[in-house]
This record gives structure tokens, sequence and C-alpha cells, in this order.
């Protein structure tokens, strides 16, 4: 799903293995269902970003939970490219649920979306709007 880096052998890859040399970094693997869900949190914060991108955060979440970066550690994930360069993929993963879901996404082995943004559908009336948006704002939740 994250085409962008589905390459066997990217152009700059001596820079890039001098790179983690010299900042003693790591590489990891993270699945499409990681990707998808590290993309929806960074879609919550209002920044978006192409699921390659993406790819970073599902890393970091890993590289949190397995201990290699801790609390209070600075840590930089590059999120590049337009936030709808698979828009397929997004609005089924922010739009769909069960067996659905997992019909529309399964070449990708995504099995659910907890980080889901579902729409909300709201009368063309200024105020709902802004009720909705207050409501949010006040319960931290898009779901009120």
């Amino acid at each position: 799903m994250a085409s962008a880096i589905e390459i066997n052998r990217p152009v700059n890859l001596a820079k890039c293995l001098r790179a983690l040399e010299w900042m003693n970094g790591v590489v990891l693997k993270a699945d499409d269902q990681a990707i998808l869900d590290a993309k929806a949190v960074v879609g919550r914060g209002g920044l978006g970003c192409e699921p390659a991108s993406a790819a970073s955060v599902a890393g970091l979440k890993q590289l949190v939970e397995s201990g290699l970066v801790t609390k209070g550690e600075r840590v930089v994930c590059v999120i590049t490219g337009h936030h709808l360069k698979a828009p397929d993929v997004t609005v089924a993963y922010h739009s769909l649920h069960g067996e659905d879901l997992r019909h529309e996404l399964g070449r990708y082995e995504i099995k659910e979306n907890p980080h889901a943004n579902f729409p909300r559908q709201v009368p063309n009336d200024l105020n709902e709007i802004l009720r909705l948006l207050g409501d949010a704002k006040e319960t931290g939740s898009w779901d009120a």
C-alpha cells in the first residue's frame, strides 16, 4: 500500500546507509495495518501525509514499545507527500466497519481501524457545524 517505499534498491542507498551508521539508526518493517493506523493518528493532529511517510511514525511506535526509544528523547519523523495519495484506502479506513472494512482492505491485511475518524453528517447550517466542532473540542473526540 505504501508504494513510495516499495522499491528494491533506492537511488541514494549509499547515502542512506551512511546516515544510518552515523546516526546509529535502525531500520524496521511496518505492515500496512500499522502504517494506516499511524496515518490516522497523524491526521488527528490536523496534518496529513502519504502512507509511505506514515511508516516512519509506525516505526517510532514500534521503537517506543520495544524500549529502544524512551520518554523524553527527541525524535523526528519525516512525513511528506500529499495526504490523499491513496484516497480509496484512506476513505475506506475512515468510513467502513467490520466485514465491509476487511472486504475492501483485505488485500492489505487490514482487519481493524482503531484510529478511524469516522465522517459525521451535519446539516448545511452554520450553527449545527459550530455545535459539532464545539462538542468535539470539549470532549476531545469527533465521536461526540
